[in-house]
């Protein structure tokens, strides 16, 4: 039979769920006011600033923010480097971290050393520039915006965590009835580290779909810009333009600075957003798999 909670049980459960609601309230509220501002006229954001109850809408930031086709071409190379680099890069990471984990792999402690040094020197931006324009030769490709971004450390070792949770008579048991490394790898691990992979996987995707540096560093060819690179220029030539109008210039039309920030923002990050409902069972659970052991 079900207990019946006691007074001060009902009071924290009660005071619990206020919290929460308070607390996605105040989470939820700037993605609000982001989205009504970029609807809201720039007189009126100039005027009165930003509020969720404008009294003028408009649609200029997204006319003007939308009237170029570079816009779309940077949908098309973000969402093309984002699904292969996030793709290519999880494999590569769970392969190595299985590696690592593995503990019939002889070299794991050389490597876990060669991948944790990573996480607290560089070799600085100049060398790094260096390796990748005029020794691998990708500048002005599609593959540097992938290729640069492959491997993070932090998440290979995500991986490790997990891998290290699974218990080894399950790979005893593939390797007695004659399972290689790689079929052991892609038909037992895979399919039984869904919570860990889509975490990782949805962090690769983040850091891919976000990336506008390596754009700026590598590209020169305006139909291999990222959209985060796209709009970091539009948005610069916008305040750019504004900041050479003479005060009290008789010009008809001035861009709505503010107003495109908002709408860019809503722009970049409103398809990278509907991932999250597809990978909210998995993502919790793949963040604190391994933490608790026993």
């Amino acid at each position: 039979m079900r207990q019946k909670q006691s007074a001060a049980d009902r009071t924290f459960t009660g005071f619990a769920h206020t919290f929460i609601l308070l607390f996605t309230l105040f989470c939820v509220f700037p993605f609000l006011l982001m989205i009504i501002g970029s609807f809201t006229d720039e007189e009126e954001l100039i005027a009165h600033g930003y509020t969720l109850f404008p009294q003028t809408l408009s649609l200029d930031a997204y006319k003007a923010v939308l009237q170029s086709d570079v816009l779309f071409n940077g949908y098309a190379v973000t969402i093309f480097i984002t699904v292969v680099g996030a793709l290519t890069a999880l494999c590569i990471s769970a392969m190595l971290g299985y590696s690592l984990a593995n503990k019939r792999n002889v070299l794991q402690t050389p490597f876990l050393f060669f991948c944790y040094l990573p996480m607290l020197f560089s070799g600085g931006i100049i060398p790094f520039y260096i390796v990748v324009s005029q020794w691998l030769h990708l500048q002005n490709t599609v593959w540097v915006l992938i290729l640069t971004m492959l491997c993070q450390p932090f998440l290979v070792f995500l991986l490790v965590s997990f891998f290290r949770t699974i218990p080894e008579e399950l790979e005893e048991a593939a390797r007695i009835d004659g399972a290689n490394e790689m079929r052991i790898f892609f038909q037992i691990m895979i399919p039984i580290s869904k919570p860990i992979l889509a975490s990782v996987g949805l962090f690769y995707a983040l850091s891919y779909w976000n990336d506008w540096f390596m754009g700026l560093m590598f590209v020169d060819n305006e139909k291999l810009f990222p959209l985060q690179l796209i709009l970091r220029r539009m948005v610069s030539n916008m305040e750019a333009a504004k900041n050479l109008i003479p005060s009290g210039a008789a010009i008809a039309v001035t861009p709505p600075t503010y107003g495109i920030r908002m709408a860019t923002t809503v722009l970049t990050i409103g398809p990278i957003v509907l991932l999250y409902p597809l990978l909210q069972k998995y993502f919790v659970k793949g963040l604190t798999v391994g933490a608790v052991k026993g």
